[in-house]
């Protein structure tokens, strides 16, 4: 989790800054836990688990064992009406009693509480995005597509080579704003495709995956620290990242999200 200690190297310096004392300070004083809170929810597949851990001290190599939490009371509210509490299984995980699976249009809220700290995060599964459009732009080198716009959702794009070996964009060029309105077309790119991939002889096929995504996910994505990947979102980013649970000193992402169709761009 070399993102967790980046995150508090970077609190370390901002504190040794605005310091009045010249004495050097251990990074372990200036250490200040957060509890960090993982989910992410998509339809068609069974609810994952929650997980809680905590933030270690700079210079102390992550361990799973170290940084788990056993000791949070947590339940869900589904659509506002259904309550499903969670339980500690291992690893930080916390998973309800029965399996269910999740569906598109949901709501699930997340209400926990740690020694006294109160945690709180509500999200909706986005539906399937609805593509009626794709093209390649051949002058900046990237794929994009027409989304029918949905409220409370916002959409990013993956480009997807095939082959032997295949390849796969590993972040969102951008994450479009919320729509204003119902069955709109918003427009959604990828990140440039690499050099080796843009020759029209190229013989293996071009794909986009558009993924729609929580509304909250926008902030998250435009307040972490430029240039992470997003293979890991809930922990990544430094300084002010926007993320979509509350609490104090509560950072982490309970995210809804949906995958589209891979559709071949021609």
């Amino acid at each position: 989790m070399r993102n967790i200690l980046y995150i508090f190297s970077l609190l370390s310096t901002i504190l040794l800054f605005n310091c009045e004392s010249e004495e050097i300070l251990n990074p372990v004083t200036v250490h200040i836990e957060h509890t960090v809170v993982q989910a992410e929810i998509k339809p068609g597949s069974v609810f994952p688990a929650v997980r809680f851990t905590k933030t270690l001290p700079l210079g102390v190599p992550y361990d799973i064992k170290q940084a788990e939490l056993k000791n949070v009371t947590a339940y869900l509210l589904k659509n506002e009406v259904q309550v499903i509490p969670l339980h500690y299984t291992s690893d930080g995980l916390y998973r309800p009693l029965y399996e269910f699976y999740v569906e598109e249009g949901e709501t699930y809220e997340l209400i926990a509480e740690r020694d006294g700290i109160y945690i709180y995060g509500k999200t909706i599964v986005p539906f399937k995005p609805n593509v009626t459009k794709t093209s390649y732009n051949a002058g900046e080198f990237y794929f994009d597509a027409d989304v029918r716009s949905k409220i409370n959702e916002v959409y990013g794009a993956l480009w997807i080579i095939s082959g032997n070996p295949s390849a796969r964009a590993n972040d969102y060029y951008s994450i479009t704003s919320p729509a204003t309105s119902l069955n709109t077309n918003i427009f959604v790119r990828t990140s440039s495709i690499p050099e080796i991939y843009r020759s029209p002889t190229y013989p293996d096929k071009k794909y986009i995956q558009v993924v729609a995504f929580d509304v909250s996910f926008r902030k998250y994505f435009y307040s972490r620290t430029s240039g992470q990947q997003v293979s890991d979102p809930y922990i990544q980013g430094g300084g002010a990242v926007e993320w979509n649970v509350q609490g104090d000193k509560v950072i982490g992402m309970f995210i809804g999200i949906t995958a589209g169709e891979i559709i071949e761009v021609n």
